[in-house]
């Protein structure tokens, strides 16, 4: 039994129809797009026709979704996508990709959403290439109004090509804020959101954390057998990249693909709870919170704890808490709160070495360890702070020097740079 078919095996029914299912070819890259109420999706998908041709073949699959308490209008804004397509299409359209089309409506309303729908596309992404007997692919995650640079593909492919032990790489990614069409408050806010998200990426990697990535859902590609290897995508309505990228992690290796640039869209939407959409959605609904940001003072509490986690596989629990002792009250708190002692305990009882330790200290310190630890702190005076004044105060830690008084804008620049040089 190949490794696909016993993940497939674990999997409940795709609960999907075909719409439509344009060329065949023997794909081992595949583009996979959740959509729903979606009318931009023909923009995105002049986009990646528009890249240069990889040197495999490449499927497109969109996975139009809906819920079964989704109101009658956005089920029907649905159809029109579906329609939008084969117009496309009949007009003689005939990209380089085969494109599949997969209508997944009334999905239970449980669970219903882009982490579903996502996974959808990866699954089905699986079940073709166990059909097709091929032992390896790469599948892509991008959104249904998003963009891509013409390399896009052709990056990808090299960057797996020239690292074989990558799991996963992330992409860079841009929201297109000089896009003459958006108004001035919207601009403002997405130049304010994607700042943020460059923010706590340097930040985490200036406090330690070694596993510091961006994680875009449309700005990501993940190795085949490395997706079904950590039990493949999850159906979170939201932050389903974020859970899943950090749990890929735990396989080891990565990297980033910075020379090629997806573009998302800077737009309000109510399709998901969290994320782009919806915090530029409470922007212009007079909610500023994207001008504030956690406090710097939180990531440089957690500097000694990531200083060099080695250290403790040879200490005993005494001297564990003796080093305890010496940190800072508010995260000597979250460490009592979270157990850090036991847990420590038992991570030593089951690593054979100090490289093992510390590589698994990290699958309990994670990412989301470290969130919840700043939701804490945010909720401690001076845990909070303005997005500007601390993303300006990260530049001066890392030694970057600036000019007085930048605004978002100037200091989003450089923290792309930054993003790119690092």
């Amino acid at each position: 039994m190949s490794k696909f078919r016993a993940y497939l095996d674990r999997q409940q029914p795709l609960l999907v129809t075909e719409q439509l299912s344009v060329f065949e070819n023997k794909s081992s890259l595949f583009v996979t797009i959740p959509c729903f109420d979606e009318p931009e999706l023909i923009r995105s998908l002049e986009s990646l026709a528009a890249c240069s041709p990889p040197s495999c073949d490449v499927t497109v699959i969109v996975v139009i979704n809906s819920s079964d308490r989704t109101p009658p209008q956005q089920l029907l804004n649905n159809l029109k996508t579906i329609q939008s397509v084969q117009v496309w299409l009949d007009n003689g359209i005939r990209p380089f990709y085969q494109l599949r089309l997969l209508h997944a409506p009334a999905l239970p309303s449980k669970w219903a959403g882009v982490g579903w729908a996502r996974k959808i596309a990866m699954d089905e992404a699986i079940r073709y290439l166990d059909q097709s007997g091929l032992e390896e692919g790469i599948l892509v995650g991008f959104d249904a109004d998003s963009l891509a640079s013409k390399n896009y593909f052709t990056s990808i492919k090299t960057a797996f090509r020239e690292n074989p032990h990558y799991n996963f790489v992330t992409l860079n990614f841009s929201h297109p804020v000089d896009d003459p069409t958006l108004t001035n408050s919207l601009r403002e806010g997405i130049i304010q959101y994607e700042l943020y998200l460059r923010y706590l990426r340097n930040a985490m990697q200036w406090c330690g954390y070694p596993h510091s990535i961006h994680t875009v859902g449309s700005s990501f590609a993940v190795k085949a057998s490395s997706y079904v290897k950590q039990g493949g995508m999850n159906r979170r309505q939201a932050g389903e990249d974020f859970h899943f990228l950090h749990k890929m992690v735990l396989l080891g290796e990565y990297g980033v693909v910075k020379d090629a640039t997806v573009y998302p869209a800077a737009r309000i939407s109510h399709r998901v709870p969290f994320g782009t959409g919806a915090a530029l959605k409470k922007w212009e609904e007079g909610d500023k919170e994207l001008y504030s940001a956690y406090a710097l003072k939180s990531f440089d509490i957690l500097r000694p704890l990531f200083r060099n986690p080695g250290l403790l596989f040879d200490a005993d629990r005494a001297t564990w808490k003796q080093l305890i002792d010496t940190f800072d009250p508010v995260l000597q708190n979250y460490l009592a709160q979270t157990e850090i002692l036991d847990r420590l305990n038992e991570l030593k009882k089951n690593c054979a070495d100090v490289k093992m330790f510390t590589r698994r200290f990290y699958h309990f310190v994670n990412a989301f360890w470290i969130i919840q630890y700043l939701n804490l702190c945010e909720s401690i005076k001076g845990g909070k702070g303005i997005l500007v004044e601390e993303a300006s105060k990260l530049l001066t830690k890392l030694g970057v020097v600036t000019s007085e008084n930048l605004n978002a804008r100037d200091l989003l620049e450089i923290y792309r740079r930054l993003d790119y040089n690092n």
